[in-house]
């Protein structure tokens, strides 16, 4: 049980580093210059966090939405022909 709960915290600490550390980059920037290998460096060097390209892609267009910026033209859904999942609620 303690497992768990301690799985649970250390995820969402994880999610709060990588997040702030995404907002930070975007802000600092203000436009899309903000990269991957950006993020990558920051939270290792602040966390010794390592993630993957993908992830941090992931992280900076979450940080660019909650700043209110659009995605870049390269993020949009590649294949349209799938069908979207709904969003699942937040909570």
């Amino acid at each position: 049980m303690f497992e768990k709960h301690r799985a649970r915290r250390d995820a969402r600490a994880r999610h709060r580093h990588l997040m702030n550390a995404a907002l930070d980059l975007v802000g600092m920037f203000g436009d899309h210059s903000a990269t991957s290998a950006d993020l990558i460096a920051l939270v290792f060097g602040q966390h010794a966090i390592e993630i993957g390209e993908d992830e941090a892609a992931r992280y900076l267009d979450a940080a660019r939405v909650t700043r209110g910026q659009r995605l870049p033209a390269g993020n949009e859904l590649k294949d349209r022909t799938s069908p979207l999942r709904s969003p699942r609620p937040i909570g």
